[in-house]
């Protein structure tokens, strides 16, 4: 593969024609958007931002955010993207820890600007209002009138505006240079922070769209619906940058509402839209996802959490009423390969899998030993990819080295059957032993989640008396149910599907009927409140 940076990439492959990006129905040409990558590249420079010098993106999924970390891949600057809502102390830890030297943010989710004045950073401000063109006096208005400015802080919609005179054609970054650091669980479970480079994105980029891409309509014609954020590796590398180096237009979403994703799928022929299982659940509940318009539809991607194959069939029953091509595809990835490294294709589709591994990668299944399984076996999945990490901020021995290649050990527990295709069993600091037996705690949530009236389970160990019981959380796909059908009448269906289809020790000794599910900040449920 020819070395680029995510930013070369980007200029040699959009669409400048048709492309656009859509941000809260306005839509910036391709043209645009580059002009600004452009300008507020010159900006940086003129703030004194030099090679591996990084900015904080503290940024929802919004132009602005896209716009730095391409300025950021030309000039060898490092994005450090972080999640929006993370409280100030937190923010200040990860500023100090990744030697921060400018913060991005945006206006509405700072109340009070001040607060942001001891971080010791580059202030840059960025506003709905920055690219919204018909309802810009109403944004800046609410704006005024709810947060409060700091004199100090530096407008983004400022450091995009240059002279063509200005014009800097130089390129600084490299593809080996790290172009962003995420922030993730890691395959421990600890808080790790991960350096991608641009080879990472750019190769997924390449790879993904061998594996997927169906066009069958005229360029500028292809959108994709970018709903996950880009603070995940799947959100900025397959949602927005695949897509956008593959001549698609793309849809930012900042929040997810799943009644307005529908209205966009619908208003713009959407064909491509990557999420996580709560996202597709969510859809379908309202009648505005239904209609002809999903047979634009064609490439639909699914992974990040667990997807039942009840509703695989489901969904795929829906798109066939409707004539689309699509199918819902499971897939699966961890950040420290840039996202996705395996997924089921029309081509190569097997029920339950999480498919094959995309082309350059390997996927193998290694015992406690780290000695390779014969098929059928499990134990833990171990990835090696070129899109692989470069590795974790101030660690080593992130990898396990056999010869020259590089594997990352996931954490997680599966298996390969006789024709490679990854099968997923649970996170491996999720199972644990209950008298010598290892008990996988998705295998009981998926056997729960078949129950119609389940959306959501989480089970999790708890001691009494010295011994080890399973505690299972559940919500409701319809509180209504709740006036035909008791709560404990629900506890005792999900306590006998348990013991017909479980081994006894997997068996809940409790179980909890809860309003909703805690989240960690990439919207999975985070079962470490439970235990």
């Amino acid at each position: 593969m020819e070395q680029k940076t995510c930013y070369e990439m980007l200029k040699e492959n959009a669409d400048f024609k048709k492309g656009n990006i859509i941000f809260y129905n306005h839509k910036i040409s391709m043209k645009t958007f580059f002009k600004n990558i452009e300008d507020f590249a010159i900006s940086l420079k003129k703030l004194n931002f030099c090679k591996n010098d990084v900015l904080t993106i503290y940024l929802p999924t919004c132009p602005q955010a896209l716009v730095a970390f391409y300025a950021c891949s030309k000039l060898g600057i490092i994005a450090n993207i972080v999640h929006p809502l993370l409280p100030i102390e937190k923010l200040k830890e990860i500023l100090k820890q990744t030697n921060s030297k400018g913060l991005m943010f945006f206006d509405i989710l700072v109340k009070n600007q001040k607060i942001l004045s001891s971080l010791n950073q580059i202030l840059i401000r960025c506003s709905i209002a920055d690219y919204v063109i018909f309802r810009k006096p109403v944004f800046l208005i609410f704006i005024k009138c709810k947060c409060k400015s700091y004199k100090s802080v530096l407008k983004y919609s400022e450091l995009i505006k240059h002279s063509n005179k200005e014009r800097d054609t130089q390129i600084t970054g490299r593809s080996e240079d790290v172009v962003c650091r995420m922030h993730s669980g890691g395959t421990s479970g600890q808080s790790k922070i991960i350096e991608l480079q641009n080879f990472a994105f750019n190769n997924l980029s390449i790879e993904l769209e061998k594996m997927y891409t169906r066009k069958q309509r005229g360029g500028g014609s292809e959108y994709s619906l970018a709903a996950l954020p880009v603070f995940h590796a799947y959100g900025l590398g397959v949602s927005i940058h695949t897509c956008l180096t593959n001549g698609y237009s793309v849809i930012l979403v900042p929040k997810f509402q799943p009644k307005k994703l529908n209205a966009f799928i619908k208003r713009y022929n959407v064909t491509f839209f990557s999420g996580v299982p709560i996202m597709f659940k969510k859809m379908i509940n309202y009648k505005n996802f239904y209609g002809k318009h999903l047979m634009k539809l064609r490439d639909l991607w699914c992974g990040g959490d667990i997807l039942t194959e009840s509703f695989v069939e489901h969904f795929d029953t829906i798109l066939k009423r409707y004539n689309s091509p699509a199918r819902l595809f499971r897939g699966y990835g961890l950040t420290e390969v840039t996202s996705v490294c395996t997924a089921n294709t029309f081509e190569n589709y097997r029920p339950y899998s999480c498919g094959k591994a995309i082309p350059g990668t390997k996927v193998e299944i290694w015992d406690d030993s780290d000695k390779p399984l014969s098929p059928n076996s499990i134990g833990e999945i171990v990835i090696n990819s070129p899109s692989c990490m470069k590795g974790y901020l101030n660690e080593s021995n992130c990898f396990v080295f056999r010869g020259k290649e590089k594997w990352i050990k996931t954490g997680d527990l599966g298996y390969l059957d006789n024709d490679d295709f990854l099968y997923i069993l649970d996170r491996r600091k999720r199972s644990f032993k209950i008298n010598a037996i290892n008990i996988f705690p998705s295998e009981i949530e998926n056997l729960v989640k078949e129950l119609s009236y389940i959306d959501e389970a989480c089970a999790v160990p708890y001691h009494y008396n010295e011994k080890i019981y399973i505690r299972l959380y559940a919500t409701l796909s319809d509180k209504n149910i709740l006036e035909t059908k008791s709560e404990d009448k629900i506890k005792r269906e999900i306590l006998l599907l348990c013991q017909n289809k479980l081994i006894k020790y997997a068996i809940p000794k409790s179980i909890e009927i809860i309003d909703e599910m805690p989240r960690t900040n990439f919207g999975k449920i985070d079962f470490i409140k439970f235990e």
